[in-house]
């Protein structure tokens, strides 16, 4: 936790200047132990040996409102798996131009899915984490700027949230460490609430430029072959993905239910497209909230070099193989159910328990059992 010192100085460092504004300091924190439940299993980066590192973490949150409706917001996330490396999550101003209009700009959260305002806030919903197969697109956080609108809509309250900017994070992809560059990403969300009911929808693209050292070969063999359109569709550059989300949530009484849709759109690229749902029910017994939850994912891939005969040429025949290696290893099918438990014992900590089973219906061996409990709070 020692690494996180530094930045927790450097946040205050950027707010002694305001002198005259007030700083307002929060945080949240998790600490998460998982184990699956056989030797010879792994599931969301756990294995049988209990883990304390993966899934926790601690941020720190400084905001200041600087006066004539302008405000600065910084946030420091530092995670158990990055080796508790911090890392500045949100760096913006806000401006509200009206009682209803809110403008941002710098780094901030993308409004993806239902929970991203508080994505990692653990202590905000009722799973140790939100289910992995849905909330899965390559980055989460943006800079650029942003419109939220929030007003009536009909016999709704609505919130519309525009964002437009670019993201070039570091991510995994095909088991390689590559740095990648979303442009022109933009796109918008509107949920509408209305006494226990509450409805969201979403749509961003973006364009995808992704260097990946591994399918340089592929690309260079199908454009020395005389494949130019092959090799296009292998390249992920200067390409456009779409992500659509639907959403709802049923908050009545003792009970509630919750569900999300997400379709991930990669047109001409090496990567299937990705699509994922889950559905949750729960139950309140005073302090305690028990959940179930089941959702599938699914990534497809078009065989793109099926129409090329194969036996004609040895190279051309070894380049088909490779490419269909590729579009094989993109290929998903699996389910999961995770039955939870929360508890809030205190009035900003809670405790919670869950056992996932997760199924790959095109590899048994990947299926596995995962428990995991968890204290998490806000302070």
């Amino acid at each position: 936790m020692r690494n996180i010192v530094k930045p927790i100085i450097l946040v205050c460092a950027l707010f002694i200047g305001a002198v005259q504004a007030e700083i307002v300091f929060n945080g949240f924190a998790s600490v998460v132990g998982g184990v699956t439940t056989s030797s010879d299993e792994t599931l969301y980066g756990y294995d049988d040996t209990f883990d304390f590192e993966t899934g926790s973490l601690f941020a720190l949150q400084a905001s200041s409102d600087l006066g004539n409706k302008l405000g600065v917001t910084v946030q420091v996330l530092s995670r158990g798996e990055n080796d508790w490396d911090p890392d500045f999550e949100w760096a913006y101003f806000s401006y509200d131009a009206s009682d209803n209009l809110r403008l941002l700009a710098g780094r901030q959260r993308a409004p993806f899915y239902m929970y991203s305002d508080f994505l990692d806030v653990s202590y905000a919903y009722h799973w140790i984490s939100p289910p992995p197969g849905v909330y899965s697109l390559a980055f989460d956080t943006f800079d650029g700027v942003a419109a939220i609108y929030s007003g009536q809509i009909g016999s709704f309250d609505g919130v519309f949230h525009f964002s437009y900017g670019g993201n070039d994070d570091e991510i995994t992809l095909l088991g390689e460490t590559t740095n990648p560059e979303f442009n022109d990403f933009v796109g918008a969300s509107l949920t509408l609430t209305k006494n226990w009911l509450t409805l969201r929808a979403g749509y961003f693209q973006a364009e995808v430029n992704i260097p990946v050292a591994a399918i340089q070969p592929l690309i260079s063999g199908w454009q020395q072959a005389g494949f130019s359109d092959i090799a296009d569709e292998i390249e992920l550059a200067k390409d456009t993905g779409e992500f659509y989300e639907f959403g709802f949530q049923i908050d009545y009484e003792d009970f509630l239910i919750v569900g999300e849709y997400t379709d991930l759109i990669l047109d001409e690229m090496a990567l299937g497209d990705q699509e994922s749902f889950y559905i949750m029910a729960g139950k309140r017994f005073n302090e305690f909230l028990l959940h179930f939850t089941y959702g599938e994912d699914s990534n497809t891939q078009d065989n793109y070099v099926a129409h090329i005969p194969k036996g004609l040429d040895p190279a051309l025949d070894f380049l088909i193989a490779s490419t269909e290696a590729v579009i094989e290893s993109q290929k998903v099918e699996q389910s999961y159910f995770t039955l939870g438990l929360r508890w809030d014992f205190h009035d900003s900590a809670a405790l919670k328990f869950e056992y996932t089973d997760f199924s790959d219906d095109l590899d048994g061996a990947n299926d596995a059992g995962l428990f995991r409990a968890a204290i998490v709070s806000v302070f």
